[in-house]
């Protein structure tokens, strides 16, 4: 994609401009110099000062070949419902003038306006805890951001959830990530750090070894700093690839080296239905793990081949079964509307699986495409920025879900998501999971542990944000030097 930027207002980056075109042109790559590509966009912004106030306008061009469309929108501070500053006045004037060119262009908005970010329920909940009511917050999503309504509204709804369920809260609170980066086979829409080669598993015993030492230190760290630990999670590439020694040393180093007296919960991202035995999972429940996700993504054995899940329904279907019998507090599965090859009517039918089996916390994905993935954008029956068969599923699934007792607690985006559609977790009352919470709200500490595991710091008035991410890679995570950041961290909070 060519991309042209006269950028002179003084805010926004680059990387601002592309994330935008990514609404338009998912899975475009931004090469710099001039081409022959087939898609084009263009900003100009310009900023003057009028009796101290700043002004910004912006004109954008997008063209797809032959065909392309202009916007234009002109914004101060002083155009919007709430105290704007001149950053957010040059925001909204690139977004609006770009959406007035795609909706021409290709006669569609996207559901989320020209809002790029991961965390939309996080500027919801921002304004709410300054006191504006649910209409002023309405209003600057759907006037100032060009949101759907809807869209507007559920950030609202999570929002206000999500306060409730961090209501007690204290900056001393914490959470924990150990990470599993491993996987039988690789999905085909896999963008997270999992491997499945010979090789690399090889390196489990190493890594366990390893990731053993960083735990210990760890625990010391949150016992030093004095951190209460509230939440535990286990997560992957796919935990229950270890085998049942191994899963038990684990679950033992945790029980061992950290105080739990204060714990919210205990997860177990078991994931994949083929390697999930009932052995793991009564390993898991008797060290007091009380919340597990088994993930299908879908029902449909077609589907399930099509991307690379070397497991059945049937699989999943007895597994759950099992879950269900050992007896843990809450179980989670994960569906993804989008797949490639799914319908609405597969779908569906998948969720109706889910919910009838009895799963109490069910997060809903949209398919998103990374440049890690095997997946390509440019597949004929990927390709579909409008994505109106997923943003279907979604809209329906969420009504269904609400229906069987379950209501949304969480939400987050991506980029280069089918119809620019959200990720959302529903759960019946009670149920829902702190630790996405915090992770997606960015509300606590969390210390993680293992190959592609970042620590987030959080400063005790949350203004302060600081990661610290371990080598991305097993390999590379053996051969890095002893630690996991203490002097950063004794730094940050002494700081």
């Amino acid at each position: 994609m060519v991309l042209n930027i006269d950028n002179q207002s003084g805010f926004l980056n680059d990387y601002h401009f592309q994330t935008l075109c990514l609404l338009y042109y998912p899975g475009e790559k931004f090469p710099p110099g001039e081409s022959d590509a087939v898609n084009r966009a263009s900003f100009k912004v310009l900023a003057e000062e009028n009796d101290g106030v700043k002004s910004f306008t912006a004109e954008v061009t997008l063209a797809v070949g032959n065909r392309r469309e202009s916007g234009f929108c002109r914004c101060d501070r002083r155009d919007f419902s709430f105290d704007a500053d001149d950053a957010f006045a040059a925001q909204a004037a690139v977004g609006k003038a770009f959406l007035q060119a795609g909706k021409r262009l290709f006669s569609f908005a996207p559901p989320w306006g020209y809002l790029t970010g991961l965390r939309p329920v996080k500027r919801a909940r921002y304004y709410l805890e300054r006191g504006f009511d649910d209409e002023a917050v309405l209003r600057l999503f759907t006037e100032d951001h060009e949101v759907a309504e809807d869209k507007a509204r559920l950030s609202i709804e999570i929002a206000k959830t999500e306060t409730e369920m961090l209501k007690h809260d204290s900056p001393k609170d914490c959470g924990l990530y150990v990470a599993i980066p491993f996987c039988p086979t690789r999905c085909e829409y896999c963008s997270f750090v999992s491997y499945s080669n010979q090789k690399l598993f090889k390196t489990l015993p190493d890594y366990l070894v390893r990731l053993d030492e960083d735990l210990r230190r760890t625990a010391a760290v949150i016992k030093e700093l004095g951190f209460n630990l509230k939440s535990v999670y286990i997560g992957g590439g796919t935990p229950s690839i270890l085998n049942d020694e191994q899963t038990a040393k684990l679950f033992n180093r945790i029980t061992e080296s950290f105080d739990l007296s204060k714990l919210k919960e205990f997860s177990y991202e078991s994931g994949r239905p083929d390697t999930t035995t009932k052995e793991k999972l009564e390993i898991a429940k008797s060290f007091g793990v009380d919340r597990v996700s088994i993930n299908p993504q879908s029902t449909n054995d077609t589907i399930l081949e099509r991307v690379g899940r070397k497991h059945t329904a049937k699989q999943f279907f007895e597994v759950a079964e099992i879950a269900k019998k050992v007896g843990f507090f809450s179980l989670n599965a994960d569906l993804i509307a989008g797949l490639p090859g799914d319908s609405y009517d597969g779908f569906m039918k998948s969720l109706e699986d889910v919910i009838g089996l009895g799963f109490d916390n069910i997060t809903v994905h949209t398919l998103s495409i990374k440049n890690a993935a095997p997946i390509r954008f440019d597949e004929a029956d990927i390709y579909d920025a409008a994505g109106d068969v997923a943003r279907s599923c979604v809209s329906a699934a969420g009504k269904r879900l609400r229906e069987a007792g379950l209501s949304p607690y969480y939400l987050y985006r991506q980029k280069n998501t089918i119809g620019n559609a959200e990720n959302t977790g529903f759960a019946i009352s009670g149920k829902e999971g702190y630790y996405n919470v915090i992770m997606m709200e960015e509300t606590s500490t969390v210390f993680a542990c293992g190959a592609s595991a970042i620590t987030k710091l959080v400063s005790p008035d949350g203004t302060v944000i600081d990661r610290i991410a371990f080598p991305k890679y097993p390999f590379e995570y053996l051969a890095a030097e002893q630690g996991i950041g203490e002097e950063r961290i004794r730094r940050f909070y002494k700081d």
